[in-house]
């Protein structure tokens, strides 16, 4: 099944008359002639300790500083891992009426990190 989709994929990309934008966390899964139909390819890696305290800042501007500077060190997250936890920090704080301890946040971020790593598991699949 896959075969099959990947050879469609490539006809399909073969045949495009314009500008292909593709995204994926599994760049180093991709064959030869997948990887050769991409003439750019860009390496976003994840944030700094600075640029992760900034992110956290941004999106929870409640917190302090020295907690965004926890956060940062404590846990290497992405910036949409750490979107995701703040999604859920906020509709914790809609629900109860009161905005989750830091210990509950840092609870959040070791759940993102946990489901992450998955034991090398894709969701959906066996």
């Amino acid at each position: 099944m896959e075969n099959t989709l990947q050879n469609i994929i490539l006809q399909e990309m073969e045949s495009l008359n314009g500008i292909l934008i593709a995204t994926t966390n599994l760049s180093e899964n991709f064959d030869r002639a997948f990887e050769r139909r991409f003439l750019y390819k860009i390496e976003f890696r994840r944030p700094s300790l600075e640029a992760m305290k900034n992110i956290w800042l941004t999106l929870l501007p409640e917190l302090h500083k020295y907690q965004a500077t926890i956060l940062a060190k404590s846990y290497s997250l992405s910036g949409g891992q750490i979107e995701n936890i703040t999604r859920k920090y906020i509709i914790e704080s809609v629900l109860i009426g009161v905005s989750p301890s830091f210990e509950k946040l840092q609870a959040y971020c070791r759940e993102e990190l946990s489901m992450s790593s998955n034991n090398g598991k894709r969701i959906g699949f066996v």
